[in-house]
């Protein structure tokens, strides 16, 4: 997977085109594990403008963020889709 093909890269990508250099003031990410240590799974979800964008889990905490990551930017995408 190159570097643009990775979802938070195309997230934040999306996020700059929208709001330029001031981006990540508009991110929030909550990210915690839940269950035995030996058998942990991640949640994560991204908050855009106080809104929930992209949520999920894994068992990895990057992957997690990953797929979160790929929700919001397909939420994104599509919102500056319908505005054509």
């Amino acid at each position: 997977m190159s570097d643009n093909d990775h979802p938070r890269t195309k997230l934040n990508n999306e996020l700059q085109k929208k709001y330029g250099p001031s981006a990540q003031d508009h991110v929030q990410w909550e990210v915690y594990p839940q269950g035995p240590p030996n058998n942990l799974t991640w949640h994560a979800t991204v908050y855009i403008d106080d809104m929930k964008h992209g949520e999920a889990s894994s068992r990895t905490r990057g992957g997690a963020q990953d797929n979160a990551a790929e929700q919001a930017y397909k939420h994104l995408k599509n919102e500056r889709l319908s505005r054509r």
